[in-house]
């Protein structure tokens, strides 16, 4: 067969050859970087913000003043890998930072009667029992957990403005604050419980079944339950999760502050949900990851403490988190309808 090949056949063999595998690379390259284009994005736009940040004020890139800025942003960070799993599994909780005050108040007061590691951990349980109980009603309901959590939210603020009267909790024992105040190798404890999450998180949503069951019930839930995946038990220990997570962040914050105020977590549900969406969550569910969020988290917190370095009216910041809300669903919805066209592209040609 070799030996009837014309020269010239043989020729363009080889030829095409290199061309085919060039195009193969370029093809592989592409779909490598495909799922990472959004993060790679996300990092370029956190350096350039550090970069102009280092230029008009050296001393925000310095060690003490980066311990301080993610201490500020560990605490949305924490409650945003709760978050990242709900919206994934095709949920949402408006209710965290209502959640999250609750959970500091109750953890401050009772420290004043039982040990304070007691303390921190009923209030960690209360989170629990509260997220389940948001997603029970959602399930049992039937309806949009945006309108129940919504609900929920409201009903736990006016409970920890009655319980506290609109006063900050005070006078709780010194050793109360030991586990928020705590440092490893110099680092703040929000900080490393903040990574550990964030790696626990990743590993389970990537690399195990639970997390692939997660990601499958936000993309199909009629396809979940078909092949047999405990659709309810999954969604109610979603729920369940997010607000154990919200419970840690909530009691980590009155420990660090060594006091608790009824207005904790006000507004905080917008702050965490545009991490979470700017971070490469899909809206609509099946889709997002850790790494995103994380890189996103730590965006906003670099524009929040930076306005503030600039000596910006920090009420712009709240601009920001907007614009980047709205940015973020909108480039979601588009990418959403692109990838549709493509589907619907590629069925023609299979038919055709």
């Amino acid at each position: 067969m070799n030996a009837s090949a014309s020269p010239d056949s043989r020729a363009v063999s080889a030829d095409a050859a290199p061309q085919s595998i060039g195009a193969a690379t370029r093809r592989g390259w592409r779909n490598l970087l495909r799922p990472h284009a959004r993060n790679l994005g996300l990092a370029l736009t956190l350096a350039a913000v550090l970069a102009l940040l280092g230029a008009l004020r050296p001393r925000y890139l310095s060690p003490e003043n980066a311990i301080v800025v993610a201490l500020q942003m560990s605490f949305i960070g924490i409650t945003a890998i709760g978050t990242t799993f709900l919206i994934i599994s095709g949920s949402i909780d408006l209710s965290i930072g209502s959640l999250f005050a609750l959970v500091g108040v109750t953890a401050a007061v009772l420290a004043r009667v039982i040990p304070p590691g007691a303390a921190l951990a009923v209030g960690v349980i209360l989170g629990g029992c509260v997220g389940w109980i948001n997603g029970a009603l959602a399930w049992r309901i039937k309806l949009s957990p945006l309108i129940i959590t919504r609900g929920s939210m409201s009903i736990i603020r006016g409970i920890v403005l009655l319980a506290t009267g609109g006063y900050s909790i005070r006078g709780v024992p010194e050793e109360f604050a030991h586990a928020g105040q705590a440092r490893l190798w110099g680092v703040p404890s929000p900080i490393l419980i903040f990574l550990l999450f964030a790696l626990a998180a990743h590993i389970v949503l990537s690399r195990t079944t639970v997390g692939r069951h997660v990601l499958a019930l936000g993309a199909n839930q009629a396809a979940c339950e078909a092949v047999g995946i405990r659709v309810r038990r999954l969604r109610l220990g979603v729920f369940f999760a997010n607000g154990v997570i919200v419970g840690v962040a909530g009691a980590l914050a009155a420990s660090r502050f060594g006091s608790a105020s009824p207005s904790f977590g006000v507004g905080m549900e917008l702050d965490v949900i545009t991490a979470v969406i700017l971070g490469g969550v899909a809206f609509t569910g099946g889709e997002g990851s850790i790494p995103g969020v994380v890189l996103a988290v730590a965006l906003l917190g670099v524009i929040n403490s930076g306005l503030v370095a600039l000596g910006i009216d920090a009420d712009y910041a709240e601009v920001v988190k907007g614009a980047a809300l709205i940015g973020a669903v909108s480039l979601d919805q588009f990418s959403h309808e692109a990838r549709e066209r493509f589907r619907k592209l590629l069925a023609m040609r299979e038919r055709g």
